[in-house]
């Protein structure tokens, strides 16, 4: 081969081909074949081919690729397996986040332990996809929350073992949680660490609210401690804001406990006086208790009396921060000791009355025992004197001042409430309209009088004279508070006295009352005068001009009537007394069995014939007039000066007496007692009393309770007369 050609042939490459050939019994081979141009020296080319076995190094080469793929394979499949596996470990950790603040949120929230354990199980359950959980504190299920399952025919998921998470809090087991998952599983640590927080974070809220509770509990028994005294309880701040106050207070303020705190007594209750300012003060100052004895503490619709203890209100490090106060209400205790005080006055006025009654009771009887024998000789010697001479007008001038002396010994009677009544029914305004003429001329000239008179004034039962007496001593005193002369004004009405009827007499509320005033323009009275004016012998009037026992009489008459007298007056604006009494009963009034009606009214008794009279009187003056009268008239009379002498003078006369006249008082047996044994010996005698003594209903020594006749003293000599011919027949 020429050098061209071998150049040419050497510069020209071969083509490589593998080829894989199939040999017996299942064998192969991989056969290189290498295409080559042959070059003779002739320039001829022939083509040819170099088969080289290469079985081994392409078994090599192709197990070493393919070993060189699979190890790549398996690492490229683990790293991916690694990273699914963080990315859903990163997942389940930030749902586990998730989940945790979602609990946070629930425990910042939620202030009820079941309801917090309740739906932190539902939280972990549905965010986290637990098969179920459960939260137990103090051995008590409060909370469950489970997958819901579906039948789907396959087999069930072997579920992983519970895993409890316990609830501590400061040291204290409170609890557990216990969660199982749908398969099973390793517990990553992170996300045990999580539950562990959640547990931690339910333990602390679980621990506030048991704190809570308690401190609830707590102000609870306080508060219910401070609504169960009736003392007035507040707790005050340094500014005067209410923090707290009990029911008592809240209830008699009429204002809701809820509506005092935080607010000062001058918000709370703008128109009302704060109560204690200065005591508060003078704690918040000094730091020291302070008492009270008295305070008013004003209310919108009442003022009440309490007694104050205030001490200081500390926090906890001992600073003065506020003011408590304890406030005991003493209204109705003072109440009570003033009504105590009025029940004492009262019973010392009735005691004082009493005694007084019983004064003028005697005074009465001594009195009427004198006038008895001034009226009756004043009366004899009138008899025998000329009618016009001088002398017969000068004992009439004594009789006259002896009836003025026994008018004032029936005021005594009436002001000490011994006067005995005549009762009957009559019209009150017939009785004023009646004395219209004398009291014109009884309070002069500079004086006004008007009347005003109901027509449809119901009538009632009382005593004429007595009422008309009552009628005279307001208009006497109507008078004198005048001097500089005024307007006198008596009114009749029916009176609407249901309230007052009730406290002043509450036996009569179902009777009508009615009412008549007498009411003047003169100079009035203060409160001070006013609480005295009823008092026996107060009088406003200088020495000698006033007894003190006019007003005191006709509040007797009115209380002897069922009545009562109601007084309003005012310094410079005058005085009105009111005067209320019972209207009658319908029915007829009853008549009087006393014998002894007015002497002068009683038409003129015919001489006697000789009768035998024992007159038994321990006067010595009285025994002489009635004895003169007695005689004189024709009448045969034995004396006696006791109730021992009388029986002598029986046992010894033994023709008997027609009449035994006999005074009640006597030394020794009364008259009463005289007459009992009389009559138990004789029934068909005769027996006529007499006294200048008044008796009480209920006295054993009454007439009226042993049915005997009675001769008031003192008497005239027609009177004694009469009264004993009206008994003999």
């Amino acid at each position: 081969m020429s050098s061209g050609r071998l150049k040419q042939a050497a510069e020209t490459s071969p083509e490589h081909y593998i080829i894989l050939l199939a040999l017996a019994a299942g064998l192969f081979a991989w056969i290189m074949r290498t295409a080559l141009d042959f070059y003779f020296y002739s320039e001829k080319t022939l083509p040819g081919a170099l088969l080289l076995d290469i079985s081994h190094r392409e078994l090599y080469s192709r197990v070493s690729i393919a070993a060189a793929f699979l190890l790549t394979g398996i690492i490229i499949s683990r790293a991916v397996n690694r990273l699914k596996s963080s990315e859903l470990r990163a997942r389940r950790l930030d749902q586990c986040v998730r989940s945790v603040r979602t609990i946070n949120q629930l425990v910042t929230r939620v202030r009820d332990r079941t309801t917090l354990c309740q739906r932190s199980c539902e939280e972990l359950v549905i965010g986290l996809g637990y098969e179920r959980v459960q939260a137990r504190l103090d051995g008590v299920t409060r909370g469950f929350a489970e997958l819901p399952h579906t039948d789907t025919g396959a087999p069930a998921t072997p579920a992983s073992e519970p895993v409890t998470i316990p609830i501590i809090c400061g040291g204290e087991r409170l609890g557990e949680l216990i969660m199982t998952h749908g398969r099973e599983m390793e517990w990553d640590a992170e996300e045990r660490a999580l539950l562990n927080e959640v547990a931690e974070d339910i333990a602390f809220s679980v621990t506030m609210m048991n704190v809570t509770e308690h401190l609830r509990q707590q102000r609870e028994e306080v508060q219910t401690i401070l609504d169960s005294v009736s003392a007035y309880i507040s707790y005050k701040d340094r500014g005067g804001r209410y923090i707290r106050v009990n029911k008592a207070l809240a209830d008699v303020a009429r204002i809701p406990q809820q509506d005092w705190i935080g607010k000062t007594f001058a918000e709370i209750m703008p128109t009302c006086e704060e109560v204690g300012v200065y005591a508060d003060e003078e704690v918040l100052a000094t730091g020291k208790a302070k008492h009270s004895p008295l305070e008013a503490l004003e209310l919108p619709k009442e003022t009440r009396w309490i007694q104050s203890h205030r001490v200081p209100y500390r926090d906890s490090s001992g600073a003065v921060v506020g003011v408590i106060a304890l406030s005991v209400d003493v209204t109705d205790r003072m109440e009570a000791e003033r009504a105590l005080a009025c029940k004492d006055e009262q019973l010392r006025q009735s005691q004082k009355m009493e005694a007084i009654g019983q004064l003028a009771g005697g005074i009465a009887h001594d009195f009427n025992n004198l006038l008895t024998a001034i009226s009756g000789y004043t009366e004899l010697a009138r008899a025998e004197l000329e009618p016009n001479g001088s002398a017969s007008e000068m004992l009439f001038a004594v009789s006259k001042a002896a009836d003025r002396a026994a008018a004032l010994t029936r005021q005594l009677l009436a002001f000490s409430r011994k006067q005995p009544l005549w009762l009957a029914e009559l019209d009150l305004n017939e009785v004023v309209s009646g004395m219209t003429d004398m009291l014109e001329r009884l309070i002069g000239a500079d004086i006004e009088l008007v009347t005003d008179l109901d027509e449809n004034l119901g009538k009632i039962e009382a005593d004429t004279s007595q009422i008309e007496q009552v009628v005279m001593n307001l208009a006497v005193n109507a008078r004198d508070a005048m001097p500089h002369g005024g307007k006198l004004t008596i009114n009749t009405s029916v009176a609407d006295t249901s309230a007052v009827c009730r406290d002043e007499n509450p036996e009569g509320c179902d009777r009508g009352y009615v009412c008549f005033r007498v009411t003047d323009t003169g100079m009035g009275m203060d409160s001070k005068t006013m609480a005295q004016i009823f008092e026996p012998f107060y009088t406003t009037k200088k020495p000698g001009v006033g007894t003190g026992l006019g007003l005191s009489v006709v509040d007797g008459i009115a209380e002897q009537h069922g009545g009562w007298v109601n007084v309003e007056s005012e310094p410079g604006r005058g005085t009105s007394f009111s005067i209320c009494l019972p209207v009658a009963p319908e029915r007829p009034p009853e008549s009087s069995d006393d014998q002894c009606a007015d002497a002068e009214a009683v038409s003129e008794a015919p001489a006697a014939g000789g009768e035998r009279v024992l007159l038994v009187e321990d006067e010595d003056s009285v025994r002489a007039f009635a004895t003169r009268a007695l005689t004189d008239w024709g009448y045969n009379v034995v004396e006696a000066a006791s109730a021992e002498e009388a029986l002598v003078a029986l046992e010894s006369d033994p023709s008997g007496f027609d009449l035994i006249f006999s005074d009640i008082v006597l030394p020794g047996r009364s008259g009463t007692q005289l007459a009992e044994e009389i009559s138990a010996r004789n029934t068909d005698t005769r027996i006529l009393l007499s006294s200048g003594y008044c008796f009480s209903d209920g006295d054993d020594e009454s007439p009226s309770e042993i049915g005997f006749p009675l001769l008031k003293k003192p008497y005239s000599a027609r009177g004694l007369r009469t009264a004993i011919h009206e008994v003999l027949s």
